[in-house]
């Protein structure tokens, strides 16, 4: 992958002074691989849908742990939306200029003028601590859940707390 794409996170977070740590690991595409690999970082991981509404008039991502199915008929009704599908890799791409297996709110580093609105599940603050991909599926950046908001007003980003 780009270690460019990690970078910039690295550097906004260090901007932003959000603390954290990252844990590197071997690629990781889906929630197999997460579970083949089982790197243990003391923190709870979140996993991420891409996601549109029926007409592809707006897209989503939706984060939530990574051992938690998603609601997406509850999430539809919350957005009031009649249908909620996956996006395809194009749109993702276009939309948050990243491929499947390093998706993550974070993509708004690389993309911050995208129309994506950023859902993320409540459960964030159960934990002290959460990891996702840092723009780049061979690490993991972990960090509290209180500073997840500096970087979306950083970027006056459409997001949403949501019980998933």
């Amino acid at each position: 992958m780009n270690d460019d794409r990690k970078a910039e996170v690295y550097e906004l977070f260090d901007t932003l002074g959000i603390q954290y740590s990252i844990v590197e690991h071997p690629p990781m595409f889906s929630q197999v691989d997460n579970e083949k690999h089982r790197v243990n970082i003391g923190a709870v991981i979140f996993k991420n849908l891409f996601l549109r509404n029926a007409d592809k008039s707006r897209y989503y991502l939706l984060s939530l742990p990574l051992a938690k199915r998603a609601d997406l008929v509850k999430i539809r009704g919350l957005l009031g939306e009649s249908r909620l599908s996956f996006g395809e890799e194009d749109a993702l791409f276009e939309k948050l200029n990243i491929r499947s297996g390093s998706v993550s709110f974070l993509n708004i580093i690389g993309k911050p003028d995208t129309d994506v609105t950023f859902l993320i599940d409540k459960e964030i603050y159960d934990s002290e601590r959460f990891g996702v991909h840092p723009n780049d599926n061979t690490a993991t950046i972990i960090f509290a859940a209180q500073e997840i908001v500096k970087m979306f007003d950083y970027y006056s980003a459409k997001y949403q707390f949501v019980e998933a």
